[in-house]
């Protein structure tokens, strides 16, 4: 493990010396391609030391699956909105990139232009409700919106949320897995870092805690059922939008 906490130590003083002296316009798209390759370094180096790269990549024992019960913050008065839902999870493979699906509901009733902020927080600590959880997982101390849970902002309909999201950049293993920590369901918007404080850098400006979960690894069938669900929905708006025209 010294030898991985070496690694990332070079690794992120490498970034840092490559900004020096760059163009401002260009340093975010910079940092971005600086981070991924610094998770997969960081991810080959733990995978070697422990054994665990598969041998000739991944296949169906390789993927992994992970559940998180969203309920609300148990430091909520009534007043406030009750947000429950599930969070679902799928990696195929090592180093592989994470799919998620959110189904929440319980917002209160906005125009449905409203956005909320969804993040992996440190601790997966419910003592205290969503607040003891701590700040954004944060491995490699870069600023919001690079940390790994940082999956962006989410619009609400009708009082709830449904998206599938592919792409992310979290993981379910390697040294940076989001097993045991938190997800945080935020009653405002995610800023993206361009709030112009402290905060944004932080976590995004994106407001009170609302609701929160534990993520645990679990079996395919919750996945299974959700992807099911998923793509009935999109033969039903295809239907409707076929009687619409």
């Amino acid at each position: 493990m010294r030898v991985l906490l070496c690694a990332c130590l070079l690794l992120v003083a490498c970034a840092s010396d490559a900004e020096v002296g760059s163009d401002v316009s260009d340093a975010s798209y910079r940092m971005q391609e600086q981070i991924r390759d610094m998770y997969a370094k960081v991810t080959d180096i733990w995978e070697e030391m422990t054994g665990r790269r598969a041998a000739g990549g991944g296949g169906p024992d390789a993927t992994l699956h992970a559940a998180c019960q969203v309920r609300p913050s148990a430091s909520l008065d009534a007043a406030q909105p009750q947000v429950t839902g599930l969070v679902l999870f799928r990696q195929l493979a090592p180093g592989a990139r994470l799919e998620a699906f959110f189904e929440l509901e319980g917002f209160p009733a906005e125009p449905n232009n409203a956005s909320r902020a969804i993040h992996v927080h440190q601790f997966g600590d419910l003592s205290q409700g969503c607040e003891s959880t701590g700040p954004h997982y944060n491995p490699l101390g870069v600023q919001h919106p690079q940390h790994p849970g940082d999956f962006g902002n989410f619009a609400v309909r009708a009082g709830s949320l449904w998206k599938y999201r592919p792409g992310l950049a979290a993981a379910l293993s390697g040294p940076h897995s989001i097993v045991g920590r938190a997800v945080v369901v935020h009653a405002g918007e995610d800023d993206l870092g361009r709030g112009g404080n402290v905060a944004s850098l932080e976590n995004g400006n994106a407001g009170r805690r609302l609701a929160c979960c534990v993520v645990g690894l679990c079996g395919a069938e919750p996945w299974a059922r959700q992807a099911q669900e998923h793509a009935e929905r999109k033969k039903r708006r295809r239907e409707r939008e076929c009687k619409a025209a």
